[in-house]
């Protein structure tokens, strides 16, 4: 009877499992975690080596753990647990009285590692500055702060907010660019001269305001202009009207928490007091004449994806005033509020985000199109990554 029992409970378990595996492989695959904010993992393809090196394995324990039946579920009570036990970092996310912050672990880094880092990105710059100026446009390597940068101060004291090294970054990386002759502006030296940054930080997601982008948009121009002589329009603040919308901002952080654990904020938008007509293009499709993703309505809520749709591999924006220069202006979710301004004070406007961008490297699309202005904008997180929008190839 006993051995019974026992063979009754393997089964039972046995098939428990082989449940939980059927669920997971026959319901509908998905590649992206809304909640999380990230790519979820892809279901491996076996073969000889991967199977040999156990790699195989671990893909497969990875791609089970993404898509587990009521994995969301699950993850919203385990969240809701550590916010009721006031643990001060829940989902990676720092969960602070007025902010929700990215969760920085501990590191050492030494000065030459940070200056090696800043010599290979700036070799890598160079060779795109190089490409640029070849046919006499200009290139602009301009970092902006991320939240993590701008809220530093509101990390509690037993929390690394890597105010030191983001200093330490900043200052090898402008030694790097000036040694190479490439220009380069530090959006957050800047802003530190009017009140810093933190006016411009989001509370919920690592993104700048629609102000921010505005400051961003203004300084990039001016040295531009200032360093070339190009004759360009530059929006200044009696030229449009700030309008906030009336819709919660759902910001990567609240994603991350599940929307468990909020802080109020809103989104707002910039309208030129004179409107430019132009036609725009995204990745060769004609995509209508806005810049803004606007929701339905004041209930919907909005995220980042407000400003030209997300991240578009490939935007081209047309306005037919020939008298105007060019700009390319690439990088991540960062330089999307910038383009919703850039196309007022150009006659093309293209922009790319190589994450996604796959039909030409960069240095093809620069000599193809010969924009005047080439300007790369990435956040102090990535301001020495090489690979995706750092990369020139």
């Amino acid at each position: 009877m006993k051995r019974i029992a026992e063979r009754l409970m393997a089964v039972c378990f046995l098939g428990f499992l082989a449940a939980g595996l059927a669920a997971c492989l026959l319901r509908d695959r998905q590649d992206v975690s809304f909640w999380e904010n990230r790519m979820l993992a892809a279901l491996p393809q076996p073969g000889p080596e991967s199977v040999a090196d156990g790699s195989y394995f671990t893909q497969m324990e990875r791609y089970l753990a993404d898509h587990a039946p009521l994995r969301t579920t699950l993850l919203k009570l385990k969240t809701r647990c550590d916010l009721t036990l006031g643990r001060p970092v829940v989902n990676d996310v720092v969960v602070t009285r007025d902010s929700l912050l990215p969760f920085l672990p501990y590191g050492i880094d030494s000065q030459e590692d940070i200056d090696r880092w800043a010599g290979l990105m700036a070799d890598n710059l160079a060779g795109i500055n190089a490409a640029v100026t070849e046919y006499g446009g200009y290139f602009l390597y301009a970092v902006v702060p991320c939240q993590s940068v701008s809220r530093a101060d509101e990390y509690p004291w037993y929390l690394n907010s890597e105010a030191r090294r983001s200093q330490m970054k900043s200052a090898s990386m402008a030694r790097a660019m000036a040694e190479r002759g490439v220009p380069f502006l530090d959006v957050e030296a800047a802003l530190a001269q009017s009140g810093g940054s933190a006016q411009y930080a989001s509370r919920v997601d690592n993104h700048y305001s629609m102000e921010g982008a505005f400051e961003t948009y203004r300084l990039i121009l001016e040295q531009a202009a200032q360093d070339t002589g190009l004759s360009f329009p530059i929006l200044t603040q009696d030229d449009f009207t700030l309008e906030t919308l009336p819709n919660d901002y759902l910001g990567s952080r609240e994603r991350k928490l599940l929307n468990l654990e909020r802080r109020e904020e809103q989104l707002s938008i910039l309208l030129p007091k004179e409107p430019v007509p132009f036609t725009r293009w995204d990745n060769g499709e004609p995509a209508g004449s806005g810049v803004y993703r606007l929701p339905a309505g004041p209930e919907e809520e909005v995220d980042y994806s407000l400003y030209m749709g997300g991240d578009i591999a490939n935007t081209v924006i047309h306005t037919g005033r020939e008298e105007l220069p060019s700009i390319l202006i690439y990088g991540d979710s960062f330089t999307n509020p910038v383009e919703c301004l850039a196309y007022l004070s150009f006659d093309e406007t293209h922009s790319l985000d190589l994450r996604h961008y796959r039909d030409m490297g960069l240095l093809d699309y620069i000599r193809q199109f010969r924009p005047e202005l080439v300007v790369c904008i990435r956040d102090y997180d990535f301001m020495m990554a090489p690979d995706g929008n750092g990369g020139g190839d």
